[in-house]
């Protein structure tokens, strides 16, 4: 029996091909502006690469995993070096919401340049984490470094392998 991601599968890979290797797909034919052999789609606002397949836009990491694998991540997909553009096969894997949550870095409004870091009333720096979509405080501290162990000594014991030794900000 053909399933509706047995046909998605098929007319992707009747118009575009995939390089897992390098993240990269390409039209095989030519369709509108694109011509056929050159590079699929575009960059989005939050720095996604977007492809409009039959008059639909789907986010490139979600069409390489189901042309490789030929079904729908069951999950989240998370890129595992946090760059969302990056669609290399083996920088994608699938992952729960929360798990998809620890692989990012230091938020942009972040001040004190430590993930899992605020600064907190009288000049304290507090720490804390979420997991499984609660927040856990880890504490208040005397300096944004100290808080900042604690945060990784809880992530380094609860993320797995979605744990990541990385805090300054980039």
């Amino acid at each position: 029996m053909t399933t509706t991601q047995d046909l998605i599968a098929e007319r992707l890979r009747e118009l575009l091909s995939y390089e897992p290797e390098t993240g990269v797909f390409r039209w095989r034919v030519s369709r509108g502006p694109a011509v056929a052999g050159s590079v699929a789609g575009s960059l989005t606002t939050y720095g996604y690469i977007k492809i409009k397949v039959d008059g639909r836009f789907y986010r490139a990491h979600r069409l390489a995993w189901i042309y490789v694998h030929g079904v729908w991540p069951s999950k989240d997909l998370d890129h595992k070096d946090e760059n969302k553009a990056n669609n290399r096969l083996k920088n994608l894997r699938e992952a729960s919401s929360s798990q998809n949550g620890f692989n990012v870095g230091i938020r942009t409004h972040n001040t004190t340049g430590f993930k899992g870091v605020c600064h907190h009333s009288g000049g304290k720096f507090q720490a804390s984490a979420k997991l499984n979509g609660k927040r856990t405080h880890l504490g208040l501290f005397i300096t944004a470094e100290l808080a900042s162990e604690a945060y990784q000594a809880f992530a380094k014991a609860n993320h797995g392998d979605f744990y990541k030794d990385k805090n300054e900000k980039q």
